[in-house]
C-alpha cells in the first residue's frame, strides 16, 4: 500500500470540508498530522518517507469502527484488507515501545481486549516505524502539531491521572531523547508550525504534570 491509497481509505466516508471539520472526524485530521510527522522524521532517519505517511494515516482508522476499541478495531479491518503489514500499527501505536502498560489512560479495560493487544505485542519484533508512530501520536492533534508536554498536559487534565500516568510520560520522554538521538537534533526543530506559546510553556507544562503524578501517588 501507498500513501495515496492510504489517504483514500482515511478519507472514504468524507465529501467534502464540511464533514471533515465534523467533530466527530477529528481524529481524521489528527491522523493526517501524524501521517505528516511520521514522514518529516523518516526522512531525517533514511527511513521510507512514503511508507511512513502511510501509518500514520492509517493508524486511527479503527475509529471508523468504534472509537473506545479502535486498536483492535483497526487491526482487524486492515488485516481483513490484506494489508497486515499496516494493520500493525493500529495496535502499537498506543504502546510506547510495545509494552501494554506505556500507554494512556491506564490501558485496556476488558480482559479479552488486554488479552488480544498483549499477546499480539509479546507475538511482534518493535521496529522503529513503530516508535516514530507512537511518538507522532502524541504531539499531533486535530489542529496541528504541539509539544508533548502541552498534549500530555490536555490528555491527563481531561481523562484524569492513572496509576501508570507517570511511568508512560517518562517513556514518552525517552523514546522522544533517543530519536533525537539517531536523528542528531530535536524533533520540535523539525515543526516549525508548533505556536511559540506551546514551546514557552515546556517547562510550566511539564511541572504541571509532575505535580500532577505526585498528588496522584499521594492517594495510592
Amino acid at each position: 500500500m501507498n500513501s495515496e491509497t492510504a489517504l483514500a481509505i482515511l478519507l472514504q466516508n468524507i465529501k467534502n470540508n464540511k464533514d471533515l471539520g465534523k467533530t466527530e472526524n477529528r481524529w481524521i485530521l489528527h491522523s493526517i498530522y501524524t501521517g505528516l510527522a511520521a514522514r518529516r522524521i523518516a526522512h531525517e532517519l533514511n527511513l521510507d518517507e512514503d511508507y511512513a505517511l502511510t501509518i500514520g494515516y492509517l493508524h486511527d482508522i479503527g475509529r471508523i469502527i468504534n472509537h473506545n476499541n479502535h486498536p483492535i478495531e483497526g487491526y482487524l479491518y486492515l488485516d481483513n484488507l490484506g494489508y497486515p503489514d499496516i494493520a500493525r500499527y493500529s495496535i502499537t501505536h498506543s504502546f510506547i515501545n510495545n509494552v501494554i502498560f506505556n500507554t494512556a489512560g491506564g490501558g485496556p479495560k476488558d480482559k479479552d481486549s488486554y488479552n488480544f493487544i498483549n499477546n499480539y505485542l509479546k507475538s511482534i519484533e518493535l521496529n522503529i516505524y513503530d516508535n516514530i508512530i507512537q511518538l507522532c501520536d502524541l504531539f499531533c492533534l486535530e489542529s496541528g502539531f504541539t509539544t508533548f508536554e502541552k498534549r500530555i498536559l490536555d490528555i491527563s487534565t481531561r481523562k484524569g491521572i492513572y496509576d501508570n500516568s507517570s511511568e508512560h510520560f517518562k517513556n514518552i520522554m525517552n523514546l522522544k531523547n533517543e530519536i533525537e538521538t539517531m536523528m542528531g537534533k530535536e524533533i520540535y526543530s523539525l515543526f516549525k508550525e508548533i505556536r511559540k506559546e506551546d514551546l514557552d510553556s515546556i517547562n510550566d507544562d511539564y511541572e504541571k504534570l509532575l505535580k500532577m503524578f505526585k498528588t496522584k501517588e499521594k492517594t495510592l
